[in-house]
């Protein structure tokens, strides 16, 4: 088990990929005592590689696969594999102590585990996180929060969540709605992703048919399904149900092409995506060319069809999931299910989605589309004038000067001119620029052909530092102060940049990093320091849930503001007409990581962006309506393209991109498409230059 002061040695080097420079890293400047002993530590645990291979080998102690079964030894590579920031052995490690297996129980150190994955996209620390919260384990009770984790976990593909919001929607608990359709695809989800207990719950309700259709067949098939997966209950009903149909023959011929349309529907794009996710659905729904009757498969693929405009799958989706009589289309999916039901539409039905985006904003529909018909002026065109060559606006340069910096949006690259225009931005206090230049200072850049100057840089930092939203310069400012590997090191100097990143900004990042020094400091040796760090510690915290920290939030027992300081100043920028801020604040809300999630407000501040002049707001708007998003916003393909179409030809590589996705996916064009083809040049044109594909040469 590493100590506290060797983890952390590896965890403040900002410039090496944390447990990378542990494992592997070299550097013109030798290492540090501690560094080497990391080394060490990791070359005798994980086989010298990074952080993965100590996860890895833990998966292989839990569960005895080719070594001897020893729980307490995956604990510990967990551990070392979550402190090497490999949030999978984070969130497994918590499972270890939430129930007690080789390591001591814990749950309340499980929730702040599964806490650290889910807010960093991890489905799966959703889920388990979740399930603390709906039982009040190591949580205070908060239906609410289990049922929103539950949503972010499945949203994406965690089957223990899956599983779990299925049999909330399906049946109504928490607070959810009952939507017997929602509920049952869920479990299917689950079932697919082979959670033998959401199998099990499927084929209960086929068997029973109190909240769908009772159907023998399809019982059977999820009864065997759970059976094979461990579940013993349903072993006797799958032993006692109708026998599986046999695997039908198929000629190799029948095989291979099988297998090119189900390629075609899992990675394919285009107008056959659709009907290839169709075959396979019906495949897997009636057997044939050596395939075995699926019905969860089936639905999955029915389910994709759907999704990309193949009418009679929807139907196939509610038949399957047994929300509709066999061989019948459900016309009014809602009224199905309410029959199914046998409940009274009229006092049960559920409200209406709304009809769009625009109309939950209550804007024109015809105003929006229209006014993206002419080609409006370029983003780029508006920081010039506003920049007035270092003259004018400090954002309007920073933004210009990393254009040219990395030579997009149909300009060419200009060294010179950039840093230049860098330059004459953080001198004006602007922070962005500030942190900009250190990045490229800092270790300089051959393509480039810029030398390292990192003194210069710190420089730029201190003064990104004292500026209005310079939370990110000085935590950038304070982690390569505390470096100590580095010649210019100076802790002292740079814990008080973290502390004013922190206080002065509420920046979180700066927060995260002082929270965790001032623990190290707390649980030190060092007579003096330990106390005054004791001490220092709430204070700490306190602002650290005020930087919108949630875990600070819950360990100092208050409540999570609604946003910080950073997206206050964004918001007022917004409201005072600057259309870069709203592009910036509307990515805040879809983030949600300084700012509590609000999707009204965020299309609203998108709309007022896209409107005043910024290319990024419109590309947001664009993926925005591409999407269905959890929460009630229906897809809106109409002005998804209307947007796209509007940012690319404000010069927005990334709208020219999706512009393109879009007319092949929605409107079936080939890749040879006249309309097509324009998108992919605009989006080549518009592209960094370094991020240009081979294609863009031709």
């Amino acid at each position: 088990m590493p100590s506290v002061k060797l983890l952390f040695a590896c965890r403040v080097v900002p410039v090496l990929a944390l447990l990378a420079a542990c494992a592997h890293g070299s550097s013109d400047e030798t290492k540090s005592e501690a560094e080497q002993e990391l080394t060490t530590l990791y070359q005798r645990t994980c086989g010298g590689r990074l952080a993965q291979a100590c996860f890895e080998q833990a998966e292989r102690l839990r569960v005895g696969d080719g070594v001897p079964k020893d729980v307490a030894r995956a604990a510990t590579l967990y551990e070392l594999g979550c402190n090497g920031d490999d949030l999978r052995a984070c969130v497994a490690l918590g499972v270890l102590k939430e129930e007690g297996r080789g390591v001591a129980k814990d749950e309340a150190e499980a929730a702040r585990l599964y806490s650290r994955g889910c807010e960093r996209d991890l489905p799966e620390g959703c889920g388990h996180l979740a399930l603390l919260y709906g039982e009040g384990r190591g949580v205070a009770k908060d239906l609410a929060q289990a049922v929103r984790l539950y949503e972010r976990g499945c949203a994406g593909d965690d089957r223990l969540a899956c599983n779990n919001l299925g049999v909330l929607t399906l049946m109504g608990g928490f607070g959810v709605e009952q939507d017997v359709a929602a509920g049952m695809g869920m479990l299917v989800q689950a079932c697919n992703r082979s959670l033998g207990v959401a199998c099990l719950t499927v084929a209960r309700e086929f068997d029973q048919g109190t909240r769908t259709r009772k159907d023998a067949r399809l019982a059977s098939s999820y009864f065997r399904t759970a059976c094979g997966l461990g579940e013993k209950d349903a072993c006797a009903f799958a032993n006692t149900a109708e026998k599986p149909e046999p695997t039908p023959t198929a000629t190799p011929e029948e095989g291979a092409k099988l297998e090119e349309i189900r390629a075609m529907c899992e990675t394919g794009s285009g107008v056959g995506l659709g009907m290839a996710c169709y075959v396979m659905g019906t495949a897997y729904e009636k057997g044939g060319a050596g395939v075995a009757v699926n019905p969860g498969r089936a639905t999955m693929f029915y389910q994709r069809a759907c999704d990309h405009e193949v009418p009679e799958a929807c139907g196939d989706v509610r038949r399957m999931l047994g929300l509709a009589a066999d061989g019948t289309k459900a016309e009014a999916p809602k009224q199905s299910v309410l029959q199914s039901l046998q409940l009274d539409p009229a006092k049960t039905a559920p409200r209406k989605p709304k009809g769009s985006v625009l109309q939950s904003l209550q804007l024109d529909v015809g105003k929006v589309t229209s006014s993206a018909k002419p080609a409006p002026r370029a983003s780029i065109d508006r920081w010039k004038d506003e920049c007035r060559d270092g003259k004018g606006e400090g954002d309007a340069c920073a933004r210009l000067g990393e254009v040219l910096l990395e030579g997009s949006a149909g300009l060419p690259v200009d060294v010179t001119k950039a840093m230049q225009l860098l330059e004459d931005a953080c001198m004006k206090r602007t922070p962005s620029a500030c942190v900009r230049l250190w990045r490229v200072l800092s270790f300089g850049d051959e393509n480039l052909k810029i030398k390292p100057a990192p003194l210069v840089g710190l420089v730029f930092l201190e003064t990104g530092c004292e500026a209005r939203n310079g939370g990110p310069a000085c935590e950038a400012l304070g982690m390569a102060l505390i470096n100590t590997s580095r010649r210019y090191a100076n802790p002292g100097k740079g814990m008080q940049a973290l502390r004013d990143g922190c206080f002065t900004h509420e920046d979180s990042r700066s927060c995260a990093v002082l929270i965790h020094l001032t623990r190290q400091l707390a649980d030190s040796g060092q007579e003096g320091l330990n106390a005054e760090a004791r001490r220092s510690l709430p204070l700490v915290l306190a602002q650290g849930c005020k930087s919108h920290m949630r875990l600070a939030c819950k360990e100092s027992g208050q409540p999570l503001p609604e946003d910080n300081l950073g997206v206050r100043n964004l918001r007022a920028d917004c409201d005072a007409g600057d259309p870069d801020a709203c592009a910036d604040l509307a990515h805040e809300y879809r983030q949600a990581n300084r700012v509590d999630r609000d999707l009204e407000e965020e299309l609203r501040v998108a709309e007022k962006g896209c409107s005043g002049g910024s290319a990024r707001a419109c590309g947001h708007l664009a993926m925005r309506y591409s999407e269905t998003v959890t929460g009630g916003m229906p897809r809106d393909l109409d002005n998804a393209f209307a947007r796209a179409e509007q940012a690319c030809a404000m010069k927005s590589w990334g709208a020219c991109n999706q512009l393109a996705r879009l007319l092949q996916e929605h409107r079936h064009l080939g890749a040879d498409a006249p309309q097509v083809q324009e998108a992919q040049a605009l989006d080549c044109l518009y592209r960094p230059v370094a991020w240009r594909p081979k294609e863009c040469a031709k």
